[in-house]
């Protein structure tokens, strides 16, 4: 129990600090990539970094920090940038995130036998890049057609959905690439030690 209220805290931290960032971005709109400030989603959306690196490396002890930052960084940053009924479609969100992690499993790239319980091992970094991408892929055509049932729009902008799966992807590598970039800092300065060297 203790531990799963750590991973909580840990993940929703983490989370909120991506949606911190990214809003700041947004705000700035340093590419003016939205010049008529219509909602057709970012193009790096930080928070699906959070999504897939959390999920990884923390599985389904993850998932309540997730969704209650999915629920509380849209309300606490900025509201107007999501359509009615984000909570229910950052579910779909998260589940894009399992049904990748899941579906890496399947696949040979993990051999074995199918099972919600076994283990990838995301060190390897192929695995981790093929559930962004897939999660990306998943989540621009889950979210979009959740948020058109809601919202009561007849049709799913192509457009939209592209910009999701772009941005999701463009985030995900983004945090993971800033993370890689401030851990090896770190080690280089000698302020934390390589647990690689360590073991040696």
């Amino acid at each position: 129990m203790l531990h799963a209220i750590k991973v909580t805290i840990t993940v929703y931290v983490f989370s909120m600090f991506c949606y911190s960032v990214w809003y700041f971005l947004q705000v700035l709109d340093i590419a003016n990539m939205n010049p008529n400030d219509e909602w057709v989603g970012s193009l790096c959306y930080l928070p699906h970094g959070a999504r897939v690196l959390m999920f990884c490396f923390f599985r389904y002890y993850s998932l309540p920090g997730l969704y209650l930052a999915e629920i509380t960084g849209p309300a606490l940053i900025h509201h107007n940038d999501y359509m009615d009924g984000w909570s229910t479609a950052a579910v779909a969100s998260l589940f894009s995130v399992v049904a990748a992690v899941e579906l890496v499993k399947w696949t040979r790239a993990t051999p074995g036998f199918f099972s919600f319980f076994k283990e990838v091992n995301f060190e390897n970094y192929k695995f981790l890049y093929l559930v962004i991408i897939v999660s990306s892929l998943l989540n621009g055509l889950l979210v979009n057609s959740i948020l058109s049932v809601i919202n009561s729009i007849n049709s799913i902008s192509v457009i939209t959905v592209f910009r999701f799966a772009v941005g999701d992807f463009l985030g995900a590598i983004a945090v993971i690439a800033a993370l890689w970039i401030i851990f090896r800092t770190l080690v280089d300065t000698r302020l934390i030690v390589d647990p690689r060297i360590e073991d040696k």
